[in-house]
């Protein structure tokens, strides 16, 4: 079948995991270019691909659709003021705090991150931002700055009127913003396999989820590279399954998906998955654009096949990891019939239900694992995500006070055990 082609043609280009795009869009998409290219068929359309990298681009960009804000889910920009007001400090050989926003999508991210930074108290010779996107359109739109009110989604946000000036297009953020971020154009990974610079801070958010296995694998590796021991890595809330336990440690902040990564922490496989797929959608990034990879830049490693695990959490990752979650399920399914009380067991055998889609059987899980184990914090996040994903704003704010007062009780017993 011609889509089925023009999918995995997208999946060898841009890193899509074809099993997390959706068939129906990937089929508007393909029909609008077909139309636009005054062709009679998809086959004819399918020839064009295989001959026009201008054209497969052109797929690929209408492909890709921004779904960004700024401030999007707050916590994480909240987070970041208290650690550049708390915890950052200018030395002699990093006096200048260098951030980078992968995929930027069309820069309400990138912005956002110099706006609380600001916010913090740095002055802007205090700070470089870096900002990656594949989409040539999302960067146009970036660099030009003016924004309608769909990108203030959420909570009203009150500084506006002093970062922008409203104009008969929409707002335009102003050039004193603008400024404070460096926008380059290109393939996710061999953007960051050419770059040298080291960075204090990552945001990486909603791009990991769409990607293969591999791919993903291939992006964590090279962000690992690129981040200093002791920085930070923001990622998506439903990516934190795929940063491994060592060298990366979450912060443990209420809906702020943040983790440290290690003092002495080493380059290989620092911030690896553990498990391999995660969200719906089509392809997407920080906000919805950015792909894994540019035009022929990617080529796929062999797929390879494990022998049959023995029943254990590890083996459910590395199942998941290969993408294989049916299996993963199964095996992870077994095991509680043998340890019938593991919390840890629910809260994984739930992030598979939700990689998988299966939403209902996924909070079933998670409200098992808080019954075994009511301190367990990514059972209380991942359900109060859920809750705020259905439409159900109160409950996950009950659940969100739980974790904040979880948080709370923590601290107070280690400030107890230091007098």
């Amino acid at each position: 079948m011609v889509l089925q082609k023009i999918a995995k043609l997208l999946s060898q280009t841009i890193g899509l995991d074809p099993d997390i795009a959706s068939p129906n869009q990937i089929a508007r998409s393909a029909e609008t270019r077909r139309v636009r290219c005054k062709l009679p068929d998809l086959e004819s359309y399918w020839a064009k691909l295989q001959t026009s990298a201008t054209e497969l681009e052109e797929l690929i960009e209408i492909l890709i659709v921004p779904e960004t804000w700024f401030f999007r889910d707050g916590k994480p920009f909240d987070y970041l003021k208290t650690y550049i007001t708390s915890e950052w400090r200018p030395s002699l050989n990093r006096n200048i705090l260098q951030v980078l926003s992968v995929p930027s999508s069309t820069g309400e991210e990138p912005y956002s991150i110099a706006i609380a930074l600001l916010e913090a108290g740095l002055h802007p010779k205090q700070f470089q931002i870096d900002a990656i996107d594949i989409s040539h359109r999302s960067l146009a739109k970036a660099r030009q700055g003016v924004y309608t009110k769909n990108s203030f989604r959420g909570e009203d946000w009150k500084p506006r009127s002093h970062y922008f000036q409203q104009t008969e297009q929409g707002y335009e953020l102003s050039e004193s913003i603008r400024k404070l971020v460096n926008f380059q154009q290109g393939n996710v990974m061999r953007a960051l396999a050419l770059t040298q610079k080291q960075y204090d801070i990552i945001f990486c958010r909603n791009l990991l989820i769409y990607l293969k296995s591999e791919v993903c694998e291939q992006v964590l590796a090279a962000l690992d590279r690129l981040l200093i021991p002791g920085g930070l890595l923001f990622v998506g809330a439903s990516e934190t399954g795929k940063i491994v336990a060592e060298p990366y440690k979450s912060i443990r902040q209420p809906f702020t998906f943040a983790y440290r990564k290690q003092e002495g922490a080493g380059e290989a496989g620092g911030a690896r998955g553990a498990r391999g797929a995660g969200g719906a959608g089509g392809a997407g990034g920080a906000g919805g654009a950015g792909g894994a990879s540019s035009i022929g830049d990617f080529e796929p490693k062999p797929e390879t096949r494990n022998p049959t695990p023995s029943l254990n959490l590890q083996a459910v990752r590395q199942l998941a990891d290969e993408g294989r979650l049916v299996e993963a399920m199964t095996l992870c399914q077994s095991y509680l019939s043998d340890h019938p009380t593991s919390a840890d067991a629910y809260v994984l055998l739930g992030e598979l239900y939700q990689a998988n889609q299966q939403n209902r059987q996924a909070e079933q899980c998670f409200q098992r694992a808080i019954y075994l184990d009511p301190n367990s914090y990514p059972a209380l996040v991942h359900l109060a995500l859920l809750k705020e994903n259905q439409g159900d704003p109160v409950g996950a704010n009950l659940i969100q006070q739980r974790i904040s007062a979880l948080g709370s009780r923590f601290q107070n017993r280690r400030l107890e055990g230091e007098t």
